[in-house]
């Protein structure tokens, strides 16, 4: 049928009348010989050949019933975790197909106005099924997946060497990134590679499936948690740097540079230049805490390097020439400077008498000949995100006593993270305190991103006496606009490849990531580093749609014309008096490969991917039947409470009978949104040792046991799937 110019998929089967007839004739030989003048053997090969004909038209008939009834039904999509198993190709997506022009011009006939009937729910279905909480539910527009059925599906894998160019998810809420980050995190750890993911909204049954992969591969597991700092481990996002410059940089990329702020964001760098540079020379590892008591109080700080540095260069016997020299005497102290610290004075006189020099000791000297006023004046902008970051609870994590022996928390690293393939799990608590949530998000990508850049130049474990293989590293930043606020993420998708990061983004609109980063350019800039590949399911609006449909080309399609005309003789004498006709025409005209609008339309759990270079592909995500293993007591309690407080959202529905312009302008009078059941309830852990390093509690996990499945199971009919 495909290879006439219109293939008439949607009409009733005729192919079964004459499969009917064929039938019927081939009974009448087989049984009735003498009524077609055969004799035996020749009615049993009319038989066998009209039994033929009955089978293959018959065959060609459901062929079209078949195509019609998945034109208008979601499938259920369902595997079990382990069968997921790793492949060689790539990363496996899903159940799909490659996208052509067939496809479009099958989508333009179904979606027209005289076969509109073809793509609606039956309306047996819904008088049979008057109490509403048995109706069928239908996700979107099922015929968009649908129109790839006749030919069949295939696993469809995006290749590992265009992983190197970071995937892209977007989607509106609801629809399936969160179950899509599932599936792909599955494959990385058990391919041993270490996983990263970042959560800013907290997704219990994300941190489950992570735990459990991670004792399945016996691998390390971290969880850092902004909500839960009592379970969490602990993390210091500017302990580790390669110079000492990228304390401050890390701090002030996270202040506001618009307009005037620019230069107050330059003031906060060199003074916090200058106490961390302090702090190192000293061998203390600098974290925010000591960052904003030294802002505020600098005397202490200048007194111990002083002291310190006087110790190792200075004069011989500089003690005792600061006690004969005596304390200053006010007469020639500035005005500003005589309710400071005395011993403070006494050490600066004392080195501006003698003309010694030491950079780290002059900034001190400078910091500390300012006036308080005017110091506290040209920090301010700095001072309220150290409060953020360090009131409550959440001071601890991100200021971690590195020699408290009695703290069984771990302390998160990421050389060391890495080294070990570890997957870590890092959970904001966004929705409880966004603005802390970023800030920390933002210092842990800025902490990410200078490692990145060792990891570039020098490998793997550069003290070591042989450097190791350097692993590509798996990012998965759920809720990407919520973590998004800096220049460090722009740095990490540009620069991130050498250094084997491979970035996974999820978010829910473009506009999300304009209004993080406050600067549509940059904006611009980093959906152009992450569309490489796009994973697009259903967004809900017009402009997100179109960063996929924009990148296509146009096809031409076909529809079928019916002319009809009719003319009257106007010679009395013509034994003709009127001439008829009747014509079908077929035309052509130029269309999109895919429509913007249909992407607004997408079924719950189904997606395009465009990769390869152009190649689009319509996908259906699995859904993972299996639940996790349960979690150890503590991680579990997060769990629970993260299911309580968490609850998840319903996306958008389209109905199949909202066209694209609709669903552009979706608005009063759309039909109402199917309310998702509440998640199941988790039972109470059993083990109750601590667990972080996965491999020292491999057998302290129990949970119910799946039959596992292939992969491309399916069970149809059924409901549309959930994200």
């Amino acid at each position: 049928m495909a290879h006439y110019p219109i293939e008439a998929l949607l009409r009733p089967p005729v192919e079964w009348s004459s499969s009917l007839a064929a039938a019927s004739l081939a009974a009448i030989a087989l049984h009735t010989p003498d009524f077609l003048l055969m004799n035996d053997s020749t009615s049993r090969g009319v038989a066998a050949i009209l039994a033929g004909i009955a089978a293959v038209r018959f065959y060609q008939g459901w062929r079209v019933v078949r195509y019609q009834r998945g034109l208008r039904r979601n499938r259920v999509y369902r595997v079990t975790a382990n069968s997921i198993a790793q492949n060689c190709e790539g990363l496996f997506l899903g159940q799909g197909y490659l996208w052509t022009a067939r496809h479009t011009q099958r989508l333009w006939d179904a979606t027209r106005a005289a076969n509109r009937r073809f793509i609606e729910p039956a309306e047996s279905w819904l008088r049979l099924a008057r109490d509403a909480s048995h109706r069928p539910v239908i996700s979107g527009l099922p015929a968009l997946h649908g129109v790839g059925l006749l030919e069949g599906e295939q696993p469809i894998y995006l290749p590992w060497v265009e992983r190197q160019g970071h995937v892209f998810y977007v989607g509106t809420t609801g629809v399936g990134k969160t179950r899509a980050l599932e599936l792909a995190v599955i494959q990385d750890i058990r391919r041993g590679l270490p996983v990263i993911c970042m959560d800013p909204k907290g997704d219990p049954d994300l941190l489950r499936r992570l735990h459990a992969e991670a004792v399945r591969a016996q691998r390390p597991f971290y969880c850092f948690h902004l909500g839960y700092p009592a379970h969490s481990a602990r993390y210091n996002p500017i302990g580790r740097f390669t110079r000492i410059t990228e304390v401050a940089t890390r701090i002030a990329n996270e202040l506001p540079s618009q307009g005037n702020a620019e230069a107050f964001r330059q003031f906060a760098w060199l003074f916090t230049h200058v106490i961390a540079r302090a702090l190192h020379a000293l061998g203390e590892r600098p974290d925010y805490r000591k960052i904003l008591q030294h802002m505020n109080h600098i005397e202490p700080l200048l007194v111990r390097y002083f002291e310190d540095w006087l110790d190792r260069e200075g004069p011989s016997g500089w003690r005792a020439l600061l006690d004969r020299d005596g304390p200053c005497v006010k007469a020639d102290i500035p005005r500003h400077l005589k309710a400071r610290d005395p011993r403070a004075l006494q050490l600066v006189q004392f080195y501006q008498a003698r003309e010694l020099y030491d950079p780290v000791a002059d900034g001190l000297r400078r910091a500390f000949e300012y006036e308080k006023s005017f110091f506290d004046k040209i920090s301010v902008a700095v001072q309220p995100l150290l409060e953020k970051l360090l009131a409550g609870r959440t001071g601890e994590l991100l200021n971690p006593d590195y020699a408290d022996p009695d703290d069984p928390r771990p302390i998160l690293d990421w050389e060391t993270a890495i080294r070990q393939r570890a997957v870590v799990y890092c959970g904001f608590d966004a929705l409880t305190d966004a603005e802390v949530a970023a800030a920390v998000g933002q210092g842990m990508m800025g902490d990410l991103v200078a490692y990145a850049g060792e990891l570039y130049k020098h490998g793997l474990g550069q003290s070591l006496a042989v450097v190791e293989e350097r692993p590509e590293t798996c990012l998965y930043l759920d809720e990407f606009s919520e973590l998004v606020r800096g220049p460090e993420i722009v740095q990490a998708l540009n620069k991130g490849r050498g250094a084997g990061l491979r970035f996974s983004v999820y978010t829910q609109t473009l506009a999300d990531i304009a209004a993080g980063l406050g600067n549509r350019d940059r904006a611009t800039q980093i959906i152009g580093n992450v569309s490489n590949t796009i994973v697009m399911l259903r967004v809900a609006d017009l402009d997100t749609a179109k960063l996929l449909s924009e990148r296509l080309g146009s096809v031409e399609v076909n529809m079928l014309m019916v002319v009809s005309a009719a003319t009257d003789s106007s010679v009395p004498d013509s034994p003709v008096h009127f001439t008829s006709m009747m014509q079908d025409r077929v035309s052509s005209q130029t269309a999109p490969l895919l429509e913007p609008g249909y992407l607004m339309q997408l079924p719950r759990g189904h997606a395009f991917v465009l990769m390869a270079g152009g190649q689009l592909y319509q996908v259906q995500l699995p859904q993972l039947v299996d639940p996790p293993s349960r979690l150890p007591e503590d991680l579990d309690v997060i769990a629970r409470d993260m299911a309580r407080r968490y609850r998840p959202a319903a996306g958008v529905e389209l109905a199949p009978e909202d066209s694209p312009h609709r669903a552009a302008r979706w608005g009063a009078g759309s039909p109402a949104v199917p309310a998702v059941p509440p998640a199941a309830s988790w039972p109470a852990a059993e083990a109750t040792t601590r667990v972080f390093s996965a491999p020292d509690v491999a057998g302290g996990y129990g949970g119910s046991p799946v039959v596992d499945g292939p992969v491309g199971r399916r069970d149809a009919p059924a409901a549309g799937q959930s994200g």
